[in-house]
């Protein structure tokens, strides 16, 4: 083999090489000017045992409580409550604000245990994505 032929091909080795790091990296570093996206979410049950309460923490996205949602799924999958506004829960879901304003770490979601029974899933999202989700147990 030549060497130029065998200079081109380490070259481009060496290209190809440099391009699958920079994929591999740029994948694992985010934007700097991103914050995180997401609800810590502590699922119990009430004192008297007819209500979970889904305590919020660690709240990193600054939103009101029309802006985020709730969506209940039974065990089979099917839908419960259909994606609902903290500020639109009522009834047999309560949102239940610690503060006024945005929704905030402390907050709670009272659900109705006869309603949603054990292996009901929750989902809590935004018009950006899912925040978190658990299951009722």
């Amino acid at each position: 083999m030549s060497p130029v032929i065998a200079t081109i091909l380490m070259v481009a080795i060496t290209v190809v090489l440099a391009a699958v790091l920079y994929v591999m990296v740029s994948g694992l570093v985010g934007n700097p000017g991103q914050t995180p996206r997401a609800i810590g979410v502590a699922v119990s049950k009430t004192g008297d045992g007819s209500n979970w309460a889904l305590t919020l923490s660690d709240v990193q996205v600054s939103k009101a409580p029309s802006a985020i949602y709730l969506t209940v799924f039974a065990a089979d999958g099917s839908v419960s409550l259909t994606r609902t506004a903290f500020a639109s829960l009522s009834g047999n879901e309560t949102y239940v604000q610690v503060g006024s304003g945005n929704v905030a770490a402390g907050d709670k979601i009272l659900l109705d245990v006869t309603t949603y029974p054990a292996g009901s899933e929750f989902q809590i999202s935004d018009d950006d994505g899912i925040l978190a989700q658990g299951t009722l147990q």
